[in-house]
């Protein structure tokens, strides 16, 4: 399974390029050369933050989700991420794991959780998230299902 998930590519779906297009990252999707799923990832700004081979890879970005543009922060690194914490911005951590659950059964999960500056980043990315949560969560379940595939074959 993780081999499956590393050699995934975000956005390799019709449906996943049509809402990340839609929310203005086309160019970093449909542009940009195909890679490995911590590439791709890394194309949409993300900054890896850690990495335990074999179980989970964990992303973080920063900025002003709610923007038109995501108001990303450049972000130099896992120390830079983790340091972060400007005000009216939000910053956002992202994991894929892999688990073993049974013989030959595995879990691929993932989560995100967000941290909030100010109570003014807190209420906007609020109604951000409320209008793109439903998104999120389809595009992260087809990446989990086209992992899952990758996985099969």
């Amino acid at each position: 399974m993780w081999d499956a998930l590393l050699r995934h590519e975000v956005g390799s779906s019709t449906f996943s390029r049509t809402l990340f297009f839609l929310r203005g990252y086309g160019a970093r999707v449909g542009g940009a050369p195909r890679g490995s799923l911590p590439e791709s990832i890394e194309r949409f700004g993300f900054v890896r933050v850690s990495e335990t081979p074999g179980e989970e890879l964990v992303f973080g970005i920063a900025g002003r989700f709610w923007r038109w543009d995501g108001d990303l922060r450049r972000l130099a690194g896992a120390q830079a991420f983790l340091d972060f914490a400007e005000d009216g911005c939000v910053k956002g951590a992202w994991n894929i794991r892999v688990e073993g659950v049974a013989e030959g059964r595995t879990r691929l999960s993932t989560e995100t959780r967000v941290q909030a500056f100010g109570p003014s980043a807190r209420r906007k990315f609020r109604i951000y998230w409320s209008v793109i949560a439903p998104f999120s969560g389809l595009i992260r379940r087809g990446l989990l299902r086209g992992v899952a595939r990758r996985a099969e074959t």
